[in-house]
């Protein structure tokens, strides 16, 4: 590369406050020179390499995700945070999101997602899996897979790591469109609207973090998780997108409302879908009596708290006030343990709504 462009290059990776080389080493080199012909890369070094490649390669499929798996031994070169950002940089923006695992230590990195929501979903698998990091990089792929956005395009990985340049001209022009678009992006960011209110925001991540749970489940076979899981994404993203509509075209009143409302229905709709009660009747149903008409409920819960999420968009849109008529007190016919469930999520709310305030907003 000529040495003005070799220049340019690294002055522009110091002004965005970036280290023009990154860790390097045997294992990061092995890493790399393996993703710049597949998009999985496993040690031989680590047990059952082969069959862990396959199985991340099928659920990857034709996403722009990489994976590397290496050795607890790695460490001693860099962290799985700092293996991301270094691949980030030796792939060349080949890939819009590169999961690492170090051992047990498993990181992402993706310019598909918002800011740190790959690593949150990491961390979430790493928490959910502490015993198996081949669970964790499988929940890990199938829930970013899921919450990538359709149009997403590539251009390396966020959290500040800038993407590599593999040729001269063409890679200077590509770097530079890619920079404009993430100073674009950070300025986007300092305008979005508030963030989500304290309890609906807790419930919200509660169930993105069953996004990938459902959907290791549906991998096996069960139709119901994998739907299970998409329609939980989509509830999710409709929560963001009501209060983010709300923050910008409504009184505070009514994003009051709207907070005590969702906080509580979200409180019952995570209990019923968590992995102890409807993921767990999905995976042993003949552990359960009636195991069919409890998914039943459950499902119909999530899908009418799904269509009143999209009826009150509709409504600020169109500068209406907020009506509410999805119930789920009767969520799962009533039965005694959802009910002890609902009473242990309502005395440990801390927002001080009693229960006369929700009837009075309903």
């Amino acid at each position: 590369m000529p040495s003005f462009f070799a220049a340019l290059l690294v002055t522009g990776a110091l002004a965005l406050g970036v280290p023009a080389a990154g860790p390097g080493g045997p294992f990061i080199d092995d890493a790399a020179d393996g993703l710049s012909t597949s998009n999985v890369y496993v040690s031989g070094e680590v047990d059952g390499a082969a069959q862990l490649a396959g199985e991340l390669s099928q659920e990857i499929g034709d996403a722009s995700i990489a994976v590397a798996v290496l050795p607890d031994i790695a460490s001693t070169e860099a962290d799985a945070n700092a293996m991301v950002r270094a691949l980030a940089d030796r792939t060349n923006g080949q890939y819009e999101t590169i999961v690492v695992a170090v051992g047990n230590d498993v990181a992402a990195g993706s310019s598909a997602l918002g800011k740190g929501e790959a690593l949150r979903i990491a961390n979430e698998a790493e928490q959910a899996h502490p015993a198996s990091v081949d669970d964790a990089l499988s929940q890990t792929v199938q829930q970013i897979v899921a919450a990538t956005p359709a149009e997403a395009s590539g251009g390396g990985v966020d959290g500040g790591l800038v993407v590599g340049l593999a040729l001269a001209v063409a890679a200077l022009l590509g770097a530079g469109i890619a920079v404009i678009a993430v100073v674009r992006r950070r300025r986007g960011d300092r305008d979005e609207p508030r963030t989500l209110p304290e309890g609906v925001d807790t419930q919200v991540a509660a169930l993105r973090g069953l996004v990938g749970e459902y959907a290791a489940v549906g991998a096996s076979g069960n139709e119901t998780a994998a739907r299970t899981s998409q329609e939980i994404a989509v509830l999710a993203d409709n929560v963001s997108e009501l209060f983010a509509r709300l923050d910008k075209r409504s009184a505070d009143d009514q994003v009051y409302v709207a907070s005590v409302e969702y906080d509580d229905k979200l409180r019952k709709l995570t209990a019923a879908l968590n992995r102890d009660y409807l993921l767990d009747i999905l995976t042993h149903p003949h552990l359960w009596d009636d195991p069919d008409d409890r998914v039943r409920e459950v499902e119909g819960a999530l899908t009418g708290v799904s269509e009143e999420l999209v009826e009150n968009i509709k409504q600020v849109n169109a500068r209406r006030g907020l009506h509410f008529q999805v119930s789920l007190d009767g969520l799962i016919g009533r039965r005694k343990e959802l009910q002890d469930w609902d009473r242990a999520f309502d005395q440990a709310s801390d927002d001080g709504t009693d229960d006369a305030d929700r009837d009075s907003i309903r």
